[in-house]
């Protein structure tokens, strides 16, 4: 058993003798021995206790690491403001941009913190450190005798605990002296003499009548007392009595019921029983303990200061724990759903909750707590002392809102609706202020509520619904929710969410409202097939001050088919989306022109962005340019017209609305028809042109001219258009008719509509012209003609499509063919020595048919007598000299002869002339030009008697024939066969030539008779002289009478021009243009008459002469 040093001493201080020594040795082993009695050593606590240095540096590291890595991660979270065209030069970013400023301070204050508490850390720790190093073997005692020390306090106090643990146990174990006497006396008599009596006499039971009527004598003492002798406050007045109680009811705070045991009213009142009003609320029971302790306290207060105080009292206690209730909640919505956005702060019987916490920029929050609502001026009302009650305070960035009425309920409270009220307004009022903000063109709508902030919207549109964005506020955190979602609001949500001021906050909006809108078109352009006008050169300076609005985006496109000049564009500003057609310079560095088409729906409702809507602005784009440029070339040649806009129904409206289909471009007829003044006027007073478009893959744009005839000419359109139907030419009973005309895209379309109006026109009066003639229509259209005319019909085509001239298309096989060039150039009015059969003959195509009309017998004969001999061009050859004169050559037997059409005595005659023996030796024909050329005796002999025989139609002169129109094939048949009778076999042989005549006369008789060679050439030698004596003679005597026959003929020709008007209509009233039938009575009366030069019995007023 070990002893300590005390016990050692004790017993050298009470002298024990049994331990002393007899001698000095034995005194030394003594005191060795008590020395070896000593305490032991303090109990050493080993380095496995310790946390070792290292451990605590490691740790201290690691933990600020972690904390860097946070704060990295904080700031990295900070919203930064969006740059508008990427990462800036030079390294210039957009954490030096204006509205980073408040992102960069908040970054900075927090890398400063963290390496001001990183500094403090690792100063202790160098601290401790250098202090180890030196006192660490004396640190390690210390603390040795430091847990000794406590250890050794430690069980004083326990023994001080245990000592008066035991008393108390004691106590309790401790049996009393039993009073045994007493005891004996109760248990054997039942009482004792010595005990107190108590003298308690129970009360008799009452009974329910007399309890009732005690309620009742207590109920009317307790209101007399109430309404005599109590002075009750307004809020004290609603109170009612029942079971001997008197029930004070404050409106959604308490009720509490208090009575007075005695009839005195200068006694108290106590309080009897507790209910609150308000939920969430405790019950309270009474007898409970907080009842008790409540009751005791409330007793006190109506004993001093009655039921006015008693009310204060627990007023005051209802509203401080409202605030508690108020406080806890708040406290579990931090630690819920509301967990890192708000924070409670409380203050004695005051509560203040931040909501966007983490929201820039400054603070927001509300105060909660009881207000004693009294006047700053002091002055009492006549209502009384106000009564305390709760109230709040609103702090918005830092500064109080006056006025902000919020409708608590504090009846039935919840901590989460009073946040959202707060929250709402807050949110109402940003949305409110963004919307003022916005510019006037800008749709926007609010929708708000006063008590949930998530429903709390701005709707905003600009243009179309399409292009709309709706913005809130995110209830927990504060922060901007732009919907729909997109790259451009996400942008927008950052720069909301950096503590954005409402009216920046409006300008963004517009912003991605305007590239929302720009992106919906894009991509429908895109659809369409539009490509985008490169815009280096033009700026949007120049768009801006093209379109005189204030643009906030635009683009141009070049839709399918638009020429590079012109281009369509969707130009953006507040009011929404406009569309304008802008003519680019040529340079490509300018807009020459610029106009807004303008659209409206019957409901004033703006137009949807999709395919259909931009496929129809492309027409009405189209319409309006084709006919703003007509009308530019209209105003420079200073024409008249009117651009209106065609009106129709909507069939879905009940108020029968018109709105405007298209536009009508209205021009003047004289203006367009290209027609001499003394054409008859053949259209109405103007025509209406549409536009209809572009042609499908091409760049010509589609137009329709409408316009109407004149009665008298409508008719005769009818039947020709009856006839034949057109594909761009339609004609309908009334004399209404439509063209379809093409035009490059961006040209006028004047010059295509006169050219169409002229082929119409063409068409109109060469339709007369073939009616007029009886000749019969095949097939017809605006640019060509084809016609038949002829008992055995010949085809003939007139082209109208080059706009110079006239084309005329006759198949090989028509006779006609031979003379197509001067046909050609007849119908073209290209002959201007051409003499006009026709007074009637307007033009160049009504000269072109009578030419056919007189000619057609002609060329028919010539036809078939070339077939006779098929191969055989040269026997006889037919030479056109011109459209009225022809030279038929023989080559066996040689002869010539000259067929020309000449009127006479207002009719028109083929005339045959034999060449033998012309007027003008000049034009003899190359066969017969040589010197002593001479015919067949046989072959004149025979001409001389075709040319004094007659036939239908034709008869013979001296030296040819005179036919009709229709008779001249079988006066050429004639002729024909009488030269081709003398055809020599074997080749043609010239006769010898002629001779000089003899010095002696020959008997004319015998010359007659005979039919020798020699004899015969005499005789005709004498008949060449004298023929020539003849014709100079007639050629000096011609010369004389030139000058009397012109005058003679300049006074006839205005008499006979009435006649001729008249015989001509009368003439090509029948088929063909032949004569009426009295005049070729006449001509064969004419024929039975004789004369000069002609048959027996012809007077010298029939002889028609050949010049």
């Amino acid at each position: 058993m070990n002893h300590t040093a005390s016990d050692a001493a004790t017993a050298s201080r009470h002298g024990d003798s049994n331990t002393a020594a007899p001698n000095g040795a034995s005194a030394a082993s003594t005191a060795l021995d008590k020395y070896s009695q000593l305490p032991p050593e303090i109990a050493h606590i080993g380095p496995e206790q310790y946390n070792a240095l290292s451990t605590l540096l490691l740790r201290v590291s690691q933990e600020s690491y972690n904390d860097l890595t946070s704060i990295l991660q904080k700031m990295a979270a900070l919203p930064v403001a969006p740059m508008a065209n990427g990462a800036l030069p030079n390294g210039i970013g957009a954490a030096n941009m204006q509205g980073n400023a408040e992102s960069n301070k908040r970054k900075k204050l927090m890398l400063l913190q963290f390496a001001q508490e990183q500094r403090s850390k690792f100063i202790k720790l160098l601290v401790l450190t250098e202090w180890g190093k030196k006192a660490a073997s004396d640190i390690s005692k210390l603390i040795d005798i430091f847990s000794w020390a406590g250890a050794h306090a430690r069980n004083m106090d326990a023994a001080d605990d245990q000592l008066e643990r035991i008393k108390m146990l004691s106590n309790i174990a401790r049996e009393n002296n039993p009073d045994i006497a007493t005891a004996l006396q109760v248990l054997s008599t039942g009482k004792a003499s010595w005990m107190p009596s108590l003298d308690y006499i129970p009360p008799k039971p009452i009974s329910s009548d007399e309890a009732l009527k005690l309620l009742r004598y207590m109920n009317t003492s307790l209101s007399i007392r109430l309404n005599v002798h109590e002075n009750l406050p307004r809020h004290l007045r609603n109170w009612r009595i029942h079971s001997g109680r008197v029930t004070f009811i404050i409106k959604g705070q308490l009720e509490f019921d208090v009575m007075s045991f005695v009839e005195d009213a200068s006694e108290q009142w106590f309080l009897i029983d507790l209910r609150l009003l308000f939920t969430p609320a405790p019950t309270v029971t009474v007898g409970s303990r907080f009842f008790m302790q409540l009751k005791q306290q409330a007793d006190f207060v109506l004993k001093d200061k009655g039921l006015p105080g008693l009310f204060d009292f627990l007023n005051n206690f209802i509203l401080t724990h409202k605030i508690s209730v108020l406080r806890s909640q708040a406290a579990a919505l931090v630690r819920a759903g509301w967990a890192g956005s708000l924070k409670v702060e409380p203050v004695h019987r005051l509560l203040v909750v931040q909501y966007w916490t983490n929201k820039p920029g400054k603070k927001n929050w509300i105060e909660i707590g009881v207000s004693n609502n009294r006047l700053n001026n002091a002055k009492s009302s006549w209502r009384g002392p106000p009564t305390p009650s709760l109230t709040t305070r609103w702090f918005r960035q830092g500064k109080e809102v006056k006025n902000a009425n919020f409708a608590f309920d504090w009846t039935n409270l919840s901590m989460e609706k009073v946040i959202k009220l707060v929250i709402a307004r807050h949110t109402s009022d940003i949305l409110r202020s963004t919307k003022e903000s916005m510019k006037s063109g800008v749709v926007a709508e609010t929708d708000l509520s006063e008590a949930e902030p998530a429903d709390c919207r701005l709707n905003a549109t600009l243009g179309t619904k399409s292009a709309s964005i709706t913005l809130s506020l995110e209830p927990v955190t504060g922060n901007h929710i732009v919907r729909p979602a997109s790259a451009l609001s996400a942008r927008a949500e950052n720069a909301f969410n950096l503590g954005r001021e409402p009216a920046q906050m409006a300008h963004v909006m517009t912003q991605v409202l305007a590239g929302t809108l720009l992106g919906l078109i894009q991509r429908n352009a895109q659809q369409l097939g539009w490509q985008t006008v490169a815009r280096q050169s033009l700026t949007p300076q120049m768009v801006r001050s093209a379109v005189k609005l204030d643009v906030i985006s635009s683009v141009l496109y070049w839709p399918r088919g638009w020429s590079p000049n012109w281009a369509f564009a969707p130009i953006i500003d507040s009011s929404g989306e406009s569309w304008w057609i802008l003519e680019i310079g040529s340079t490509g560095n300018r807009i020459e022109h610029a106009e807004q088409i303008r659209m409206n729906r019957p409901d004033k409702s703006p137009l949807p962005i999709n395919r259909s809507t931009l496929a129809s602005l492309e027409r009405v784009a189209i319409q309006l340019l084709s006919f703003r440029v007509t009308a530019r070339q209209l105003e420079k040649e200073k024409r008249m017209y009117a651009l209106e806009e065609e009106l129709g129904q909507t069939p879905a409206s009940a108020q029968g609305l018109r709105i405007a289909r298209r536009w009508v471009l209205r021009v003047q007829t004289p203006d367009l028809l290209t027609s001499s003044t003394r054409d008859d006027k053949w259209l109405e007073a103007d025509i209406k042109i549409t536009c209809e478009g572009l042609r499908v893959g091409g760049q010509n744009v589609w137009h329709v001219a409408s316009g109407k005839m004149v009665k008298s000419v409508a008719a005769d359109m009818h039947k020709l258009m009856a006839a034949s139907p057109q594909k761009a030419f339609k004609f309908s009973d009334d004399g209404n008719f439509r063209i379809l005309l093409s035009t490059p895209f961006g040209q006028d379309i004047l010059g295509e509509l006169r050219a169409r109006l002229r082929d119409v026109n063409r068409l109109r009066s060469f339709a007369t012209t073939l009616q007029k003639r009886r000749m019969r229509l095949a097939s017809s259209s605006l640019q060509r003609v084809q016609f038949l005319y002829g008992p055995s019909p010949y085809t003939a085509t007139v082209n109208f499509s080059s706009e110079k001239e006239v084309t005329i298309e006759l198949s090989s096989k028509n006779p006609h063919h031979r003379i197509l060039n001067l046909l050609t150039h007849i119908a073209n009015d290209r002959l201007p020595s051409f003499m006009s059969l026709d007074p009637n003959d307007a033009n160049g195509l009504d000269r072109f048919c009578t030419t056919l009309v007189l000619t057609r017998p002609l060329f028919k004969v010539i036809r078939e007598i070339e077939q006779r001999s098929p191969g055989n061009c040269r026997n006889p050859a037919i030479h056109v000299h011109s459209i009225l004169k022809y030279r038929i050559t023989y080559e066996n037997p040689v002869c010539t002869f000259d067929v020309r059409l000449q009127p006479k005595d207002d009719q028109v005659f083929w005339f045959v002339e034999d060449n033998l023996r012309p007027k003008d030796p000049n034009v003899l024909p190359t066969p017969e030009r040589g010197q002593g050329h001479r015919r067949l005796d046989n072959l004149q002999e025979k001409l001389k008697e075709l040319f004094s025989s007659k036939g239908p139609g034709w008869f013979g002169t001296r030296n040819g024939m005179i036919a009709e129109l229709d008779a001249i094939p079988d006066a050429l048949r004639k002729l024909n066969e009488c030269v081709l009778s003398c055809k020599m076999e074997g080749g043609y042989v010239a006769p010898p030539p002629l001779e000089r005549p003899a010095q002696h006369a020959q008997n004319p008789g015998q010359g007659m008779s005979k039919t020798n060679g020699v004899q015969q050439g005499n005789q005709q030698q004498q008949q060449q002289q004298q023929q020539q004596q003849h014709q100079h003679q007639q050629q000096q005597a011609r010369m004389q009478q030139q000058q009397q026959q012109q005058h003679q003929a300049r006074q006839q020709q205005q008499g006979q021009q009435q006649m001729r008007m008249q015989q001509s209509n009368q003439r090509v009233q029948q088929p063909n243009g032949r004569q009426p039938q009295h005049m070729q009575n006449a001509r064969q009366h004419m024929q039975h008459q004789q004369g000069r030069g002609g048959r027996p019995g012809q007077t010298q007023n029939n002889v028609i002469e050949i010049d």
